[in-house]
C-alpha cells in the first residue's frame, strides 16, 4: 500500500510532506509559539482548517503531546474527533507517539477511542504495537475495544505481540484479551 505522506531523508534530517499546506496557525503549533497561535485564533483563524492531508491543528498538537496547546486549540472550539483523510484522529497521533499526558488530556476532554485509521488501525493497537504501555492502559481503562482486528490481522495483543512487547501482553489479557 503507498502511503499518502511520504518521508525524505536530506542531509541526515527526515522531512515529512504531510505537513503541506499548514496554516499559519498550524506552522505556529508546530514551532510551540503558543502566545502566537493564541493571537492568530484572536484574530479569527479557522480553528478547525485542513491541510493537503486533513490534518487539522489540533493533530499537529497531538503529535507534539503539546498538552498546553491541545487545552488552548480545544477551548478554542477544535473538533476533537476530526479524522484525516487516513482516518487518524488526535488521539490516535498522540497514542503512536507516546505522548501520555496527551493522551489522558485528550480522554477527559471527550475523545473517541473507537475511530480506526485506513487500515483499520485503533489508538490502541498503535500504542500496543509502539510499546507505550501507559497509554495502552489509560486506553484499557477508557474501554477500548481489546478484540478489534485490523488489516493485518491484529489485534491490539497481536500488535503486541508482534514486537515482543510482553508487558503490555499480560495487562490486555488482564482487560480479557484472547490469544
Amino acid at each position: 500500500m503507498l502511503h499518502k505522506r511520504l518521508l525524505f531523508l536530506v542531509a541526515g534530517t527526515v522531512l515529512l510532506t504531510g505537513c503541506d499546506g499548514n496554516t499559519q496557525l498550524m506552522d505556529e503549533v508546530q514551532n510551540g509559539e503558543i502566545d502566537k497561535a493564541r493571537a492568530t485564533l484572536a484574530s479569527g483563524a479557522d480553528i478547525n482548517e485542513r491541510n493537503k492531508y486533513g490534518w487539522t491543528v489540533l493533530m499537529h498538537a497531538a503529535r507534539l503531546g503539546n498538552v498546553e496547546l491541545l487545552e488552548l486549540l480545544l477551548d478554542s472550539g477544535a473538533d476533537i474527533n476530526a479524522q484525516d483523510e487516513n482516518g487518524w484522529s488526535a488521539i490516535m497521533r498522540a497514542s503512536h507517539k507516546g505522548h501520555t499526558e496527551a493522551v489522558r488530556f485528550l480522554l477527559s476532554r471527550g475523545a473517541d477511542i473507537s475511530f480506526k485509521d485506513d487500515t483499520n488501525t485503533t489508538a490502541l493497537h498503535w500504542a500496543a504495537l509502539r510499546g507505550h504501555k501507559d497509554i495502552v492502559l489509560l486506553l484499557l481503562d477508557a474501554g477500548a475495544d481489546v478484540t478489534g482486528v485490523n488489516d493485518r490481522r491484529w489485534t491490539p495483543m497481536g500488535a503486541a505481540a508482534s514486537e515482543g512487547e510482553n508487558d503490555i501482553i499480560m495487562l490486555l489479557k488482564r482487560y480479557g484479551a484472547k490469544e
